[in-house]
């Protein structure tokens, strides 16, 4: 049974969610209130208030929290106003509405580390100033705040777990909704967030779990597929033993013991051969109920994570709505006219980085309104609307979140960044003179930089931009701007939606793996050693022709590097803004979603490492950090890794195609049609002779028919995907078997593209080709 104490204390702690939940909604008809100039709009807008704080002022009532209660109590008085006829309110009434709210949080403090509410002197006599025709009661509710602050404790919530605030959906608000106001809160239930992580952690480790019974479903199938091998090359051994049992019949009357032996071997082999096809015939079985299980599994495995993750996951618009409020007092503090247009509200993100993301948002809101948007005068002068906007815009594709801040305002002037630039000490005047604009507008990233001559409430303290990258990259994601002079700012900051898992890039470099989130991976692709080029002294590959400066990824990880290197070499491409860096690997293993599991300390500030992660295989890997990643890469690079602009001129090189086939008359017909799309071509009759020319010259991807005598072509992809110097060769299947457990035998034999022969198409061929290549 719960003892008293223990139940004020949950009474308290749902009171103090309850009132974290009803100060925004109330902020934003407040904020409704004071845009809208229709009567009938604010009335309806006044009477939802009236409930809100109304019921705010019940549940204060039974927790015995006397000064929320009182103070509700007193701008219920301060809204009859609203009733009266002639009532114009001024912005000293909103001023105070507003700062009531505020107070309502300092009085009771959500927060549960604060332990004891701070002293409230100072703020309750900046809530005494309101207009004479609410100045009666508010004196009065201040002694008594001030005698109850001394008198009367308030209701204690040490111990109480931290908990995720989810709205819980109060009286009236449902009607407030449909003027479109305040979001509405859904019904819900509170969840403390450690029991969410435990969730999320069992959910993560199931994950684990199927991703390993895939891989043992995955070896049944390969013993499926032996069995199905040597049972083919029993058959193939009819005509042998026809002629042995036609030999054994002829030599009988020679050397009957010797007969006799033969005639029990030659019975023995007819037995096996029932044996294997009766053992195969169970594995079938076996894999088929196997895949059942697997497919019941993940299915069973994904809705557990997807509603695991959907639970952490909360509305943007939990972080938006209170920045109308922060724009509203900024705009009077600076003397401007200022509107946030928001949109995406309902796009969700993981709580951890939804909370971490307030910050730096509002931080960046800031410098727009103060940096960004001129003044009135200002705009009218430059043939501008004398109110400054300012849009904020979630989107979101795939697992990656996207939230853009742009504002019409006066833009980032390039040659006022270069001159602060020389006044601190940061560049010299030859540098500043050779840095172009954009580069002159990454400036504002630097620690301590600051255009601002003074420093106020808001600017001048050099104490910011850094900072809200440096927040931004720690959520794994990164942080973008671009400018044009007089037209305004735009931000861009893009994070993954979640922390907890992540699609990765899985990565083999130096004998090891490791795990690279793809959330600013451009593109993996292959390039032949030989057309690695080097544009302005440095390694670069030309991608759309356009050159990405190369680096080893060896070198970033201070790994060894490889013994040695085929003829071609994986890269993977890492974008930040329009800056784009290539790295060279040994090896890309595939890409797959990965639960992400933190370093424990000392191991969480290793450069280029965010994590850890552990495959299918039970092999656990690191993960790597993508934006430390990008850094250490542009400092190797030695420049910011952008090469000359201009599209790079690269002379046309034909690509090399092997086409393997029994038949001459295929064979002539697909050379026929390569050789016409421009392509050299080489050409071989078996897959043994595959693999010679593929040893003698280079080659760029093979065409490969499937049944032929000795090496067919499930075996040459075999082959050629377990040669160290061949493996990276596209391998294309074309063949008349059509069933469909022989194309899946094809690609688990390595090959990049498998057609039929029956449905044979040119064009289809030689787009295959194109995009391998």
């Amino acid at each position: 049974m719960i003892g008293g104490d223990e139940r004020w204390q949950q009474l308290g702690a749902a009171f103090a969610g309850e009132l974290e939940d009803r100060m925004p909604v109330l902020t934003g008809m407040l904020l409704d209130l004071e845009r809208d100039t229709d009567k009938q709009t604010q009335r309806e807008t006044v009477e939802a208030l009236f409930r809100e704080v109304h019921s705010l002022k019940g549940a204060a009532r039974v927790v015995k929290s006397l000064e929320v209660e009182q103070l509700a109590h007193t701008f219920e008085g301060s809204l009859t106003s609203w009733r009266e006829p002639h009532f114009q309110p001024d912005a000293a009434w909103f001023d105070t509405a507003f700062g009531t709210i505020s107070a309502f949080g300092q009085i009771h403090p959500s927060d549960s580390s604060q332990g004891v509410p701070p002293p409230f002197p100072t703020m309750l006599s900046q809530l005494t100033d309101v207009p004479a025709r609410e100045a009666a009661a508010v004196p009065a509710v201040v002694q008594v705040l001030e005698q109850r602050l001394a008198e009367t404790p308030v209701v204690s919530q040490a111990g109480s777990p931290s908990l995720t605030p989810i709205t819980l959906a109060p009286p009236g608000v449902a009607e407030r909704m449909g003027s479109g106001g305040v979001r509405a809160p859904t019904d819900s239930i509170r969840v403390a967030v450690v029991k969410l992580d435990q969730l999320l952690a069992q959910a993560g480790e199931l994950t684990v779990t199927h991703i390993r019974i895939e891989q043992r479903a995955d070896a049944l199938r390969f013993l499926r597929d032996d069995l199905l091998n040597w049972r083919r090359e029993w058959r193939g051994q009819r005509r042998l033993r026809g002629s042995l049992q036609h030999a054994v019949s002829q030599e009988r009357k020679h050397d009957a013991f010797s007969v006799g032996d033969i005639e029990a071997l030659l019975r023995f082999t007819e037995r096996s051969e029932q044996r294997v096809l009766d053992v195969l015939q169970q594995v079938e079985v076996i894999v088929q109920q196997f895949r059942q299980d697997v497919v019941q599994l993940g299915a069973v495995t994904h809705r557990i994570e997807d509603e695991v993750m959907a639970v952490r996951l909360l509305p943007v618009s939990t972080i938006f709505d209170p920045f109308q409020r922060l724009i509203r007092d900024l705009q009077r503090d600076l003397e401007k006219e200022v509107v946030l247009v928001l949109d995406g509200g309902e796009i969700e993100i993981d709580r951890k980085i939804l909370e971490q993301l307030r910050d730096p948002v509002m931080h960046m809101l800031r410098n727009s309104v103060d940096h960004g948007i001129e003044s009135p005068e200002e705009r009218l002068t430059a043939g501008k609307q004398a109110c400054g906007t300012i849009h904020l815009t979630v989107a979101q594709v795939g697992g990656v979140i996207t939230l853009e801040l742009a504002d019409d305002g006066s833009g980032l002037d390039a040659g006022r960044l270069r001159q602060a630039a020389i006044t601190k000490g940061l560049l010299s005047l030859d540098e500043a003179a050779g840095l172009d604009d954009q580069h002159a507008y990454e400036l504002i990233f630097q620690p301590g930089f600051s255009t601002s001559p003074t420093i106020t409430g808001t600017s001048g303290r050099g104490v910011g931009m850094d900072v809200v990258r440096e927040n931004v990259e720690r959520l794994h994601g990164h942080l973008t701007m671009k400018s044009e002079l007089g037209s305004g700012t735009c931000f861009t900051i893009t994070v993954p939606q979640t922390l907890a898992t992540t699609r990765a890039i899985v990565i083999e470099q130096s004998n090891q793996l490791f795990a690279l989130p793809s959330v600013m991976t451009e593109r993996n692709a292959r390039v032949r050693a030989r057309d690695i080029r080097s544009v302005e002294g440095r390694q670069a590959v030309v991608i759309e022709e356009c050159a990405v400066p190369l680096v080893e990824l060896a070198d970033v990880l201070e790994r060894p590097h490889s013994a040695s290197y085929g003829a071609w070499r994986t890269f993977f491409i890492l974008r930040k803004g329009d800056q784009r860096v290539a790295f060279l690997t040994d090896q890309l293993a595939g890409e797959q979603e990965i639960v992400v599991k933190h370093l424990p300390w000392p191991l969480r500030r290793v450069r280029n490492v965010s994590g850890a992660t552990v495959l299918g295989s039970g092999q656990t890997v690191i993960i790597l950090n993508p934006v430390e990643l990008f850094k250490t890469g542009l400092e190797l690079i030695g420049r910011s890794g952008k090469l000359d602009p201009k599209p790079v001129v690269v002379a046309e090189q034909r690509r090399c195609v092997l086409v393997v086939d029994d038949s001459l008359t295929t064979r002539a017909l697909e050379r026929s049609i390569l050789e016409a799309a421009g392509y050299e071509t080489a050409v071989a009759s078996d897959g043994r002779e595959a693999l010679d020319i593929l040893h003698r010259q280079p080659i760029d991807l093979v065409v490969s028919d499937v049944e032929m005598p000795g090496i067919d072509g499930f075996a040459l992809t075999a082959a050629i995907r377990c040669d160290e110097r061949l493996r990276l060769i596209p391998v294309v299947l074309m063949t008349s078997l059509e069933a469909r457990e022989h194309q899946e035998r094809g690609v688990r034999a390595g090959a990049d593209a498998y057609l039929v022969k029956s449905t044979f198409d040119q064009g289809q061929l030689l787009q295959t080709i194109g995009r391998l290549l």
